[in-house]
């Protein structure tokens, strides 16, 4: 398991991004939420596809620290729950998430995700209010009562010390 989880999480570090050259897929979710795409991206390990993630706000503008945003991602592969769980906290502690703090959102999450099959979609949308929460497969599945988690889970991808500068780029613009 813990050479599984150090496969993971190099995977995610040494991820080659690419831009979608067709026109974006606009799920049934940014519809129904009245968001916007900015911007889309692929996340490959070699020439294997991940996922594909969207970020999606209320005019198709990016703006850091403004609500309502919503990343929407497509798995293109199987990943298992824990294996998902430790590229998170190792994506938040690469960002300087204090452990404790990790520690609490990565259980909390063990109770919300599922394990990933190929063609599952799981989004995150983060409210004005700080109010957030995942769905699955189109189905609300619960979010994280703490008001730093939501800015934290889409700072893996937004920060501008994301470990995939690539797909950030692409993402918001």
């Amino acid at each position: 398991m813990k050479i599984k989880n150090s496969l993971i999480g190099i995977l995610l570090l040494f991820v080659v991004s690419n831009v979608f050259a067709a026109k974006p897929v606009v799920s049934n979710l940014q519809s129904s939420a009245g968001l916007k795409l900015v911007g889309q991206a692929q996340m490959r390990w070699l020439m294997f596809p991940l996922y594909r993630v969207s970020l999606k706000t209320a005019d198709g503008i990016y703006q850091e620290n403004r609500y309502p945003q919503m990343l929407d991602i497509l798995y293109l592969r199987n990943i298992d729950k824990q294996d998902l769980l430790a590229a998170t906290d190792n994506q938040w502690a690469r960002l300087g998430i204090p452990q404790a703090k990790r520690t609490l959102w990565i259980g909390q999450l063990g109770k919300l995700w599922p394990t990933i099959r190929k063609g599952d979609r799981l989004a995150f949308q983060v409210n004005p209010d700080g109010y957030n929460y995942f769905i699955y497969n189109g189905k609300r599945i619960g979010g994280v009562a703490d008001k730093q988690f939501g800015k934290s889970f889409l700072d893996i991808w937004l920060s501008p010390r994301t470990s995939q500068p690539g797909i950030r780029q692409r993402l918001i613009g």
